[in-house]
């Protein structure tokens, strides 16, 4: 195991992302009402979640294997090559800048004036907005840190 990427600043970061992005989908998919525990795909009035969903899923998918290919001694940059990886981090940061504005816009259509009011959903936009918003200033650091450093 190659715990010397952990202490990288490329390895930091995709550490974070990995976490980041494990709380951005429990917050998004996970629901609880009173006692009742259940994982939601599709939301009443917020259809675009089901998307922001998959965004987030596939590019948390992403950020897994490239930290469990680095931390088992796959050097990805090495494998795929500089500009491949840097192509999959800016596809993976449009993806999560499309999620975080249509959960940014979820955010004002759930809360209490908003056009769809709901207790449970608001303060779980807020939260997976928040995380999307870290993973996308994750993702920017991360491509210069590839750019310039890797």
């Amino acid at each position: 195991m190659n715990f010397e990427f952990m202490r990288t600043l490329h390895g930091f970061i995709n550490f974070i992302q990995v976490l980041f992005g494990f709380a951005a989908l429990f917050a998004c998919s996970f629901i609880w009402r009173d006692t009742d525990l259940y994982f939601q795909f599709i939301y009443k009035y917020f259809g675009w979640q089901s998307v922001i969903l998959a965004i987030l899923f596939f590019t948390w998918i992403f950020a897994v294997m490239v930290f469990l290919s680095n931390l088992f001694d796959k050097d990805v940059v090495g494998t795929i090559g500089k500009y491949k990886l840097l192509i999959l981090y800016v596809i993976c940061l449009v993806c999560l800048i499309i999620s975080a504005s249509l959960e940014s816009w979820y955010i004002s259509r759930s809360g209490t004036n908003g056009k769809y009011p709901d207790p449970v959903y608001h303060p779980r936009f807020i939260a997976v907005t928040i995380f999307n918003w870290l993973l996308v200033v994750s993702y920017i650091v991360l491509i210069l840190v590839t750019f310039f450093f890797v």
